[in-house]
């Protein structure tokens, strides 16, 4: 992302870390629902935190899950974070980031690139070197299921999307105005969309690729900057205000997809998105959706949590024996509270930037609108939402030495990751079924997690213990971690 213009800037307050505002909101709701929230026992301590977040924000998480209060705590989440966002002007002088995007503002000057051809995105995907067509979605669905890489809803959301919108093996989205955030992430099915015959407004920091401008001839109308560049942390307002010509009066599709690592960017761009979605009329939103890592605390099903006691069960002795030496390490792969469950899989290498945009920018973000809708808002206006969980993708972001590791080694604990281009495939269909289905998705349910959810052992210890295997079958990867 490239660093601030003289224009002005987002920024986090008071210019705290990730980890202290993380902690900051979390202990706010702990005082303000302290019954709900009494046993999710956070520390006072900002520094005992910031050295145990990983167990901690699980362990907050199942609390607010077990609670009757679980949403009123979500939409108080939110709200703290939004306050923690704000606009810092070229003279120095700051103010909420909700307040700076009522300020009106030009939107950014468009070019277009015309359709070519018909509509019809004609999904494929290839699998453990499988190819399967589109007419075959339904039983790639059933594999990926039976394999525990996804979540029995997110099956019968393929299903449902290959009966009922897929005609001859091809999707069309003709009509949809989908505005994509980042829509050059490499998470972001932009192309798949415009293939479908969607009109697609393009805004990132760069423009669309010269390939594309010079030879492709999409199905759906594209849209982006003439600048080029729509960069979130520094034009916010010009961004609300494109979004609102695009629009023209009609209901729009919203992909949160901007991302980048480092100066607490993460949270940064998602609180940025986030904003620009709250400030938007509601009648101009048909639906947002998201991608929720799977390394975030996620609410599990008693189904969810059964898999996790068979797959105990059922392990094999080598696995069983690291688990008594403690390498694997201790209270399962799920803190419980009551009936509920979420799981424990923060890694710690991701940084307290990347779970709070995640926890706090997603999961309880997601529930917020959902079911009340902006959490500063006067009166309930659910949002149609699609927060998703996405496998482990080998994303250029997850270009470190332990993590290719740990790719290497996944497998001995049944754990799958996917390239971008399967994520892509699979996550763009499963947020079309979202937009489409009768019934209004509920946040967290669809979930394509690679066998993390069922995992039986805390994240971060199972982690350590894939990428020793993984140094073991490829000792070139600590030639990349020792010059670190």
């Amino acid at each position: 992302m490239p660093a601030a213009s003289n224009t002005g800037s987002v920024r986090l307050a008071d210019q705290q870390s990730a980890s202290a505002i993380l902690h900051g909101i979390l202990a706010g709701a702990v005082t303000a629902f302290p019954a709900a929230l009494s046993k999710a026992a956070l520390p006072e301590d900002p520094q005992v935190f910031r050295k145990r977040y990983g167990d901690l924000l699980p362990r907050f998480e199942a609390a607010r899950l077990a609670s009757s209060e679980r949403t009123a705590i979500a939409r108080a989440l939110s709200a703290a974070t939004r306050r923690g966002l704000l606009w810092e002007g070229p003279d120095g002088g700051a103010v909420p980031l909700a307040q700076a995007l009522q300020t009106p503002a030009a939107p950014l000057p468009l070019e277009s690139l015309e359709p070519g051809k018909d509509p019809g995105w004609e999904p494929q995907l290839v699998y453990r070197g499988e190819r399967w067509s589109a007419e075959q979605i339904p039983e790639l669905g059933e594999r990926l299921m039976k394999r525990h890489v996804i979540t029995p809803a997110a099956a019968e959301a393929l299903t449902w999307l290959a009966h009922n919108h897929l005609e001859q093996g091809k999707l069309s989205l003709t009509g949809r105005r989908i505005v994509v955030l980042g829509a050059n992430a490499e998470m972001a099915p932009t192309c798949a969309w415009l293939e479908a015959g969607a009109e697609v407004l393009w805004l990132d920091v760069v423009p669309p690729p010269p390939d594309w401008l010079e030879s492709f001839r999409p199905a759906g109308r594209l849209c982006w900057p003439r600048q080029g560049s729509a960069d979130l942390l520094t034009a916010p307002q010009a961004i609300l205000a494109t979004i609102v010509e695009f629009a023209e009066g009609q209901p729009v599709d919203l992909g949160l997809y901007a991302y980048a690592p480092g100066q607490a960017r993460e949270m940064r761009l998602t609180g940025a998105m986030n904003a620009i979605v709250d400030a938007l009329p509601r009648e101009l939103i048909a639906s947002v959706t998201m991608l929720v890592s799977p390394t975030t605390p996620t609410s599990l099903t008693t189904a969810d949590q059964e898999l996790v006691i068979q797959r105990r069960q059922s392990r094999p002795a080598w696995e069983a024996m690291l688990a008594a030496l403690g390498l694997l390490g201790r209270g399962g792969g799920y803190e419980a509270i009551a009936d509920a469950a979420a799981t424990r899989t923060v890694v710690s290498i991701q940084g307290a930037s990347y779970q709070a945009a995640q926890y706090l920018g997603k999961i309880v973000t997601a529930e917020c609108w959902a079911n009340y809708g902006a959490p500063d808002g006067d009166a309930p206006q659910p949002l149609r939402v699609s927060a998703n969980s996405a496998a482990i993708t080998r994303t250029r972001s997850l270009n470190h030495p332990v993590f290719a590791a740990a790719f290497g080694g996944a497998g001995a604990f049944g754990v799958e990751s996917f390239t971008p281009r399967q994520s892509r495939a699979v996550n763009g269909l499963l947020a079309v079924r979202d937009w489409l289905h009768p019934e209004t998705p509920v946040p967290g349910v669809v979930r394509v997690h690679g066998g993390l959810h069922t995992l039986p052992y805390p994240l971060e210890s199972a982690l350590r213990v894939a990428a020793a295997f993984g140094f073991v079958r490829s000792p070139r990867l600590l030639r990349g971690l020792l010059r670190r």
